[in-house]
This record gives structure tokens, sequence and C-alpha cells, in this order.
């Protein structure tokens, strides 16, 4: 009898604890993609999400300039965020360089 690994591999996440750091690394991963969609394409490779704690996400970026540009748009790339990874609680980013 064979079981699909897609079929599976959820609920061992889940059971491990590692279903968030997973969709963690898939948003860090789509992160370009991210700011594309929430803000302009030419914000990308700009910045790179660290960490989440405390329902903050820590993203670094490449000089101060570029982190005070993206947090003014931190309400709209939240919004993105929580539409494209319900698994993940980010209610703020500090964006710092």
């Amino acid at each position: 009898m064979l079981i699909q690994i897609k079929k599976i591999l959820p609920a061992k996440l889940r059971r491990l604890g590692l279903e968030k750091a997973v969709e963690f690394e898939k948003m860090r991963h789509d992160w370009d993609g991210i700011l594309s969609a929430a803000v302009d394409p030419a914000w990308q490779k700009k910045s790179r999400p660290l960490k989440i704690k405390n329902e903050v996400l820590l993203v670094h970026c490449l000089n101060s300039v570029w982190a005070n540009e993206l947090q003014m748009k931190e309400r709209i790339i939240l919004e993105k965020i929580r539409k494209a990874f319900r698994n993940i609680v980010v209610e703020r980013i500090k964006f710092i360089s």
C-alpha cells in the first residue's frame, strides 16, 4: 500500500511543531514576490526577513533609506503576508539596516 507524501507530511510537521517554521521559510523564499505584489518589482533584493518574535517580523534592509521606505509600506506588506501565509501570525514589521 503506497501513501502519497503530500498526504502524510502536513500532519507530521504539525505533530513535530515544525509547521510554522516551514511556513516562515516559504515566506522568506517568496519575500521578493510579496514586495513586488505589495509595492513594486523594483523593491526586490533590498531586504530579507530574519525571524518572527512575539508576532513582530524582523526584516533586514540594504540600508536605512530602504528600511524607512518599507516601513511606510508596512500595512500593505502585512496584508499580502496575511493573505499568502495564514499559519504565520504577524502583527507588525520592524525594518532594520
